[in-house]
């Protein structure tokens, strides 16, 4: 599974997907920067809560969109996977490892967001930067992630029914539109999509849904997409 993870950082070398998503986490720091330099007042905590919300909210739908469109679809619109079908790799650990490389990459994401942020605070002028404060949001931030990619299962079963990257693109900012439209609404702790921010910064108290529920829901999106996905990935004929 370590070579297979090695391989697929290898064809990052030689796509401008990797490129694309690094400057989509980076666009949120930006952002707040041009904020600060505007005038507008913020402390560190602030600015780092801001970046979460927007990023899970909004620019991580977008992007982890497009992760997983390369990622599952690529090899079906490449005819590569024919190819790595005659290695000993089975479907069940391709599958696998394909999950195992989103939760990588997603983490690298949100690792250069918020050292994005943090930056741009500092050169922004905000005064109260500590480290206790930096190191749980970032903390929050990962649990977010986590959640956050939990939530896509169905995602890959899109890209996989689906594999083009154009698609999947619009279906994301669709549903990052639609995020928008609900994380206001009393109903964003029963939507996986909104749930991740509200459970991992505890804003989840100002509803009337509980923790165990919005976790409990988010789970099962998890647990059917990955059903769905494997049954589909694994029972679906490779076309030569």
């Amino acid at each position: 599974m370590l070579t297979f993870i090695k391989t697929e950082f290898l064809k990052l070398k030689h796509s401008k997907i990797f490129l694309l998503t690094v400057l989509g986490a980076l666009s949120i720091p930006s952002l707040l920067y041009i904020g600060l330099l505007t005038g507008e007042h913020a402390t560190f905590q602030g600015i780092l809560d801001y970046c979460a919300t927007y990023a899970c909210s909004l620019f991580y739908i977008i992007i982890f969109t497009i992760i997983i469109a390369y990622l599952f679809g690529r090899e079906y619109t490449e005819h590569t996977l024919k190819t790595i079908l005659t290695t000993p790799l089975s479907k069940t650990k391709l599958l696998i490892g394909k999950y195992l490389m989103f939760f990588i990459w997603a983490f690298i994401i949100t690792t250069i967001t918020f050292t994005g942020t943090v930056i741009a605070a500092y050169l922004g002028g905000i005064s109260d930067i500590t480290l206790s404060v930096g190191l749980n949001s970032y903390k929050e931030m990962l649990i977010s992630e986590i959640l956050l990619c939990l939530s896509f299962s169905p995602f890959v079963v899109l890209s996989l029914v689906m594999p083009n990257m154009v698609f999947s693109m619009v279906a994301g900012a669709i549903f990052s539109i639609i995020n928008l439209f609900v994380y206001t609404s009393k109903y964003a702790p029963y939507i996986p999509w909104c749930s991740p921010y509200l459970i991992s910064s505890n804003e989840i108290t100002n509803y009337s849904c509980n923790t165990a529920t919005s976790l409990a829901i988010l789970l099962a999106t998890f647990a059917i997409g990955l059903t769905i996905s494997y049954i589909y990935f694994t029972k679906k004929d490779v076309c030569l």
